[in-house]
């Protein structure tokens, strides 16, 4: 699901720079096809039991990136949907009050930690819901995670409180200053 809203996202982008740059592109197809993008995983990659989104059409399971459909603009992060999305991602995937990305096997061989960047796009989400004192909390279990220079790794044991795999990692940091953001702007709002 997360995949097919970043199709969504690239071409609901493209349609915002055809528009803004006055440049010609075929805006009635690119329409069609993100409307039907969007609808698709409405639909699809949606457990309406549950009300939450998941990770795959077809599946119950869940995804950490699934918090980041806010972040594309395809849903609004206080919508009921993500609400819960966000909850039942909290619930389901932590492990020691950091997340996993998902519970599946992946085929890939080797110790898997938290995924930290997950971890820093829950405070996001949670600081953009209006639940402060929660973001604050996440932010700050993720941040624990960095080294004696305040680096991050992509993954994390919470057992052995040890850093793996890719060191530094870009994504990590990006999620690290997005959900730093998104606290001040929490804080701004709350204290106004």
């Amino acid at each position: 699901v997360h995949s097919k809203v970043m199709c969504w996202a690239a071409l609901d982008r493209g349609l915002k720079l055809a528009e803004e740059c006055m440049r010609r592109a075929p805006t009635r197809r690119w329409k069609k096809v993100r409307d039907a993008i969007g609808h698709s995983v409405e639909t699809r990659g949606y457990d309406n039991g549950r009300g939450v989104f998941v990770q795959a059409y077809g599946s119950e399971k869940l995804d950490a990136a699934l918090l980041l459909l806010p972040a594309f603009d395809f849903v609004a992060y206080d919508d009921e949907r993500m609400v819960r999305t966000t909850d039942a991602i909290r619930e389901e995937l932590d492990d020691g009050g950091l997340l996993r990305r998902y519970l599946h096997d992946d085929g890939l061989g080797g110790t898997e930690g938290v995924f930290i960047a997950c971890t820093f796009w829950l405070a996001e989400c949670l600081a953009y819901q209006g639940r402060h004192a929660e973001a604050l909390d996440a932010f700050n279990r993720a941040a624990a995670t960095g080294n004696d220079l305040g680096l991050f790794s992509e993954e994390y044991d919470p057992k052995r409180r040890e850093l793996l795999g890719n060191f530094p990692q870009g994504l990590t940091h990006l999620s690290h200053i997005a959900a730093a953001v998104a606290l001040k702007r929490s804080e701004d709002v709350t204290s106004s």
